[in-house]
């Protein structure tokens, strides 16, 4: 690897703040491959979007929950979060039941997981 990962990251950050299409994602992607980085791609992309968060003063918001949310909880979780909200979900099967919110580096964890852990200890 010629070039480190948070230089890529710079780099597809400020390509994400100009309004990066799906043509610029593409070209991107070639440029790793052609540079030998594409195993590193997942590592960049992560950093570029914590880059992009941090730059335009939105939020990274990840919901993890046990099972696929239902529309009426997504509209729930939508109507916490502020408009340009970068909001992800995922599916964790170990949290048994409940739900875990992490905005940036702050995380609200209401799962059973973390309720039977509390009592077990």
């Amino acid at each position: 690897m010629k070039i480190k990962p948070k230089i890529y990251a710079q780099a597809l950050a400020d390509l994400m703040e100009k309004g990066l299409n799906q043509k610029g994602i593409e070209k991107f992607f070639k440029f790793l491959e052609k540079n030998g980085d594409l195993n590193k791609a997942k590592e960049i992309v992560a950093l570029a979007e914590d880059l992009f968060v941090k730059k335009t003063g939105r939020r990274k918001v990840t919901v993890e929950t046990a099972r696929k949310m239902k529309p009426k909880q997504k509209e729930l979780v939508e109507s916490i979060t502020h408009k340009g909200d970068i909001i992800s979900e995922k599916i964790n099967k170990d949290l048994i039941a409940g739900i875990k919110i992490i905005v940036n580096d702050e995380q609200l964890d209401l799962s059973m997981q973390k309720k039977l852990n509390n009592i077990f200890k």
